[in-house]
């Protein structure tokens, strides 16, 4: 049986997904959600930041290269920080499922560079694709790959997984949701690809139902990762990415894909990437002609400390109180977070 995260419920609100939890992790430090994750800060860092995100790109060329000693763990192991959770993220960059020998090693490199927990890598669209579109085999045939990994790695583990679930139609991401189901894990992991997870709504609320139904989901930890933004506005865009807390998400990343998935192929090209700087008294992001890196540690810094508020508010203050204050909050975010609750009651 997979060793679990401890999870406890402190207080949630009756009218959003929003759970106030307390998160303990082998040896790191408790925290509580809803909260928002650093990656890549310099000093000083934000003090009620709790998660750090290590992300590598892995390739079959990465892999080599650990077996032939030039890639060390603990050049990965290095980039955490002492006394937060620190998520060793795998973002693969195979075409294909790989050999179960490859695997092996894959499984040698992940555990060695991972410190409290075993984040299941994250996997490119291609190899989920045929043709630009979703194919049912590949997708099986990548979740029997994920079902490898876990299996030989679990030989030697006494980490909790964390279940990296892509934000996919149901009936492809089902496979990923039943695969840690089985396995028995309380930690979960939504990729959304860099999509804006508002348009996809629908797909998380599907999600996070099949959990649900399992395992309530103020007994789990989920994360998301790779949120977008709507794209096409042209000045001002909602924080999607920000208002995730809103849907049952404990705890949201940042973005170290380049391109997002799904039907990505027929929509209208978007425009050129600009800077968006976060505005936390409206949650909204200013877009500029900028280096879109420009704002990034500004913009973790701003959320972190907006997560705060927003989770001393849980169980204090109805969250519509506090969402009623935010001009960049429009009643279709609205309609689309309270279809999360409305469609799914914890037990």
């Amino acid at each position: 049986m997979a060793t679990k995260i401890a999870i406890r419920e402190r207080c949630k609100d009756d009218d959003y997904g929003v759970i106030r939890k307390e998160i303990s992790v082998l040896r790191s430090p408790p925290f509580e959600t809803p909260t928002k994750c650093i990656k890549n800060l310099e000093n000083p860092l934000p003090t009620t930041a709790q998660i750090n995100e290590v992300t590598k790109r892995v390739s079959l060329r990465t892999v080599e290269s650990f077996r032939s000693g030039y890639e060390q763990p603990k050049d990965l192991r290095l980039r955490c920080i002492t006394n937060k959770l620190n998520l060793t993220i795998f973002d693969l960059m195979f075409d294909s499922a790989p050999s179960h020998e490859i695997t092996k090693s894959l499984s040698s490199y992940w555990y060695a560079s991972s410190e409290n927990t075993l984040f299941v890598p994250t996997v490119r669209a291609k190899m989920l694709k045929e043709d630009k579109t979703w194919s049912e085999l590949r997708i099986l045939q990548c979740v029997a790959f994920l079902r490898d990994l876990i299996n030989v790695t679990e030989m030697k583990n006494y980490k909790p997984f964390i279940g990296t679930i892509p934000l996919l139609p149901f009936r492809f991401a089902k496979p990923f949701v039943d695969l840690y189901l089985e396995k028995d894990f309380n930690a979960y992991a939504i990729d959304v690809g860099n999509r804006d997870l508002l348009n996809h709504i629908g797909d998380l609320r599907s999600i996070l139902y099949e959990i649900n139904e399992r395992i309530p989901l103020n007994e789990v930890f989920v994360y998301a990762c790779n949120l977008g933004i709507p794209q096409f506005e042209e000045h001002v865009s909602r924080a999607d990415d920000f208002l995730s807390l809103f849907a049952y998400i404990d705890a949201f990343g940042n973005t170290f894909k380049s391109k997002g998935g799904g039907d990505i192929d027929k929509r209208p090209k978007p425009p050129p990437p600009r800077a968006k700087k976060f505005l936390k008294e409206d949650l909204e992001y200013i877009l500029l002609p900028n280096d879109p890196s420009k704002y990034g540690s500004f913009n973790q810094r701003e959320q972190v400390k907006e997560t705060d508020v927003v989770r001393s508010l849980v169980g204090v203050e109805k969250m519509q109180k506090y969402l009623d204050t935010k001009k960049g909050v429009d009643l279709n975010a609205i309609k689309h977070l309270g279809t999360i609750i409305e469609k799914i009651r914890i037990k």
